[in-house]
């Protein structure tokens, strides 16, 4: 009989009893008076069964209440057990609480007799992965991570730790539930693990090169922009990485920043794994430890090379403008000397006075219409006008245009081309312009040679199709030719074949047709003998 009774109705009892003095004396009265009532009116026999009967249920139920921990109120474990600073339950394998702390009582009430789950998380169901279940089933201590609600209705994040409450046999008769409010450590490590997060994303998406350096210059993270141009070099020397060298580069601003633990920054030239150089403007910013010594540096390259090219391109913006002030304005001399010369003619009706002055004029205007030709070209951006077209008819064109003007500078000018060509991606007007401006340039330098080694001057147009290499146009002559001091700035700088009567802008017109078709424009040139302009076109598609 007393096996059949559930130990939980035994321990509501006990519990309903102990929590007032007046309820243990009233159940002691109220035992007394069953007892002598059964002694007066019942058979000995029979109330010796009675007797015996009611202090087998007395003496299973302090057994029972033993062995599920409530037996630890007394003094000294008790008081430990209240003041803890912690929350502390006990639990029975039915997963009801027995036993709680004032610490629990304050934030989640009198849940004693409730089962643990409804009383933590209002759920219906035993938790995932249950600890208390864990330790009914080894009798080991188990931990985990929960969020409850408390009486308030908040959320509360919980450590929880468990261990198993014996009887003297060793059986577990009970869990101790032991849990920490770590909720606010737990806001203020979500806050850290955020502010990681955010300079992990800003670390890595920042649009400029950034690497972590140790005291051996030896790279120990990148960002995702340095391993995309760099590749993935940790582990690599920073010098090696950037120069292809084994040394450490002279004046260093890392190791500066190393030395004296401050802010350095230089602008350099580095190599990037394509072969391509970049300019790049660099600072180092010293990591430290909680001891303030510099343990890392941090290296923030912004690659700086199209502000260069920029910054060249407004300085030759610059020399374009003045340059082209100065031409216009001995233009401007010209048309008013050729002014003067008409109107003095007139005066005294000389008509080759007249003639002469007009002649003036018209070279002048010729330049000016040139010069402003030029610059639209050079400064607006064009949208190109491709056509499937054979360039020949565009070459026959600017020689017969040209022709006439060479032959009375004195200047033979001879065509070699083939009947026709494959037909070819080109915009007529830009190839025509480039053309032009070459044999232009052809036609003054042979004007301008002063050798009197020649008999003759001679410019010689050339054009082919090499299936592998596209279409060739050449323009050779045998005039002053090109001082070998130029070089290759004769695309960026105004230099002209005319000496001080050209605008230099004949050969940037001639630079931007031709990588306005994807293409390549050399010279050779000899000072003294001659030069060959060389104009190569990708090849048709269909080629």
């Amino acid at each position: 009989m007393p096996g059949s009774i559930d130990s939980r109705y035994l321990i509501r009892v006990y519990n309903w009893t102990i929590s007032s003095k007046i309820r243990v004396a009233a159940a002691g009265v109220i035992l007394s008076i069953i007892l002598l009532a059964a002694a007066i009116f019942l058979h000995p026999a029979l109330f010796a069964v009675i007797t015996l009967v009611i202090l087998l249920l007395l003496g299973f139920t302090a057994y029972r209440i033993r062995n599920t921990g409530v037996a630890l109120e007394y003094p000294g474990v008790d008081r430990f057990f209240q003041q803890v600073p912690c929350y502390l339950t006990i639990q029975d394998k039915d997963m009801r609480i027995i036993r709680t702390n004032e610490q629990f009582r304050v934030d989640f009430g009198d849940r004693r007799g409730e089962l643990c789950y409804k009383a933590y998380k209002g759920i219906e169901d035993i938790c995932p992965n249950c600890p208390v279940i864990k330790t009914f089933d080894d009798g080991k201590t188990h931990h985990t991570e929960e969020t409850v609600v408390t009486k308030d209705g908040k959320m509360a994040r919980m450590i929880v730790y468990t261990a198993p409450v014996t009887d003297e046999t060793g059986k577990v008769v009970g869990v101790m539930e032991m849990s920490t409010n770590i909720t606010q450590v737990k806001d203020l490590q979500d806050q850290l693990d955020a502010g990681r997060r955010e300079y992990m994303e800003l670390f890595e998406r920042v649009p400029c090169y950034i690497s972590i350096l140790d005291p051996e210059m030896r790279i120990t993270r990148a960002n995702k922009l340095f391993r995309q141009v760099f590749g993935n070099n940790i582990g690599k020397l920073c010098h090696q990485v950037y120069h292809d060298r084994d040394t450490v580069c002279d004046d260093c601003h890392v190791v500066k920043t190393f030395k004296d633990g401050k802010i350095h920054n230089i602008e350099k030239t580095v190599i990037k794994p394509d072969g391509d150089e970049a300019r790049l403007i660099v600072y180092s910013s010293p990591i430290l430890d909680e001891k303030g010594q510099v343990v890392s540096v941090m290296e923030m390259a912004t690659d700086i090379t199209e502000v260069k090219r920029l910054q060249r391109e407004l300085i030759y913006m610059g020399k374009t403008i003045a340059f082209m002030a100065h031409r216009i304005k001995n233009i401007l001399m010209g048309l008013e000397g050729g002014i003067f010369v008409v109107n003095t003619g007139m005066e005294d009706k000389d008509d080759a006075m007249v003639n002469q002055g007009w002649n003036m004029i018209e070279r002048n205007v010729k330049k000016v219409s040139q010069i402003v030709k030029d610059l639209l070209y050079c400064s607006k951006e064009r949208e190109m006008n491709f056509q499937q077209i054979d360039p020949v008819s565009i070459v026959r064109n600017v020689y017969e245009l040209y022709q006439g003007v060479a032959k009375k500078a004195g200047v033979g000018l001879r065509l070699s081309i083939p009947d026709k060509l494959p037909v070819g991606r080109f915009d007529p007007d830009a190839l025509h312009s480039l053309l032009s401006n070459l044999i232009i340039n052809a036609i003054d330098a042979c004007v301008g040679d002063a050798s009197e080694r020649k008999d003759s001057h001679q410019i010689e147009i050339r054009a082919w199709c090499d299936k592998r290499c596209g279409y060739v146009f050449e323009i050779e002559d045998n005039g002053a030719g090109i001082p070998g001091i130029i070089g290759e700035t004769i695309f960026d700088d105004f230099f002209s074949t005319k000496g001080r009567e050209g605008t230099g802008l004949g050969l940037l017109v001639a630079h931007k047709v031709i990588e306005e078709h994807d293409g390549t424009i050399t010279f050779r040139s000899s000072e003294g003998e001659g030069t060959i302009f060389k104009a190569v076109f990708p090849p048709c598609a269909e080629e």
